[in-house]
């Protein structure tokens, strides 16, 4: 892991980031679909996103646990096209309400693109979104009904295609129970 010092600014804009405990207002209860520490890289040739278009393939994709923040960091400064992937804590139920929460860092390309971010539930696309580059730091929590089933263990995938080097973070995909 390494240190990164993060201005003070920055930590009220992306808050602590403490995704241990489930998330709750006073009617609902979010818990986390897949731990951060679950996620890992997948080879291309299992990578549901990979496609003739695809750029090719990266030697070492910018994917790092940052525990302290709870959430994965998706650095594109190598690799601008990552998938990783993980097994489903629990079951998800089709129209069952999802959370997801994304945060990025100023994005700059040397000219005007888009980032692309989308979930996957096995063959199912559940959520996607566009980013347009450049843009300012901004945290996305979006919550939306679940598209499609997944048992417990099923592959679970986020993917982004980004074009610069920039940096997200995947801070939590929770399901509401």
């Amino acid at each position: 892991m390494r240190a990164r010092v993060i201005p003070a600014m920055m930590f009220f804009l992306f808050g602590c980031g403490d995704h241990d405990h489930p998330i709750t207002d006073e009617e609902t209860t979010f818990q986390s679909l897949v731990g951060v520490e679950d996620w890992g890289t997948i080879a291309r040739e299992v990578d549901p996103f990979v496609d003739e278009e695809s750029p090719p393939e990266c030697e070492a994709p910018g994917v790092v646990v940052e525990e302290e923040q709870s959430w994965l960091e998706l650095d594109t400064t190598e690799c601008g096209f990552i998938t990783v992937a993980a097994g489903a804590g629990s079951d998800v139920e089709e129209g069952q309400e999802l959370s997801v929460n994304v945060s990025h860092f100023d994005l700059d390309a040397a000219e005007p693109a888009s980032a692309e971010l989308r979930l996957r539930f096995e063959a199912c696309d559940a959520w996607e979104k566009t980013i347009p580059i450049p843009s300012k730091a901004n945290v996305y929590s979006e919550r939306f009904p679940s598209p499609c089933a997944i048992a417990q263990g099923g592959q679970v995938f986020f993917h982004l295609h980004n074009h610069g080097q920039n940096t997200y973070q995947l801070r939590d995909i929770s399901v509401l129970r």
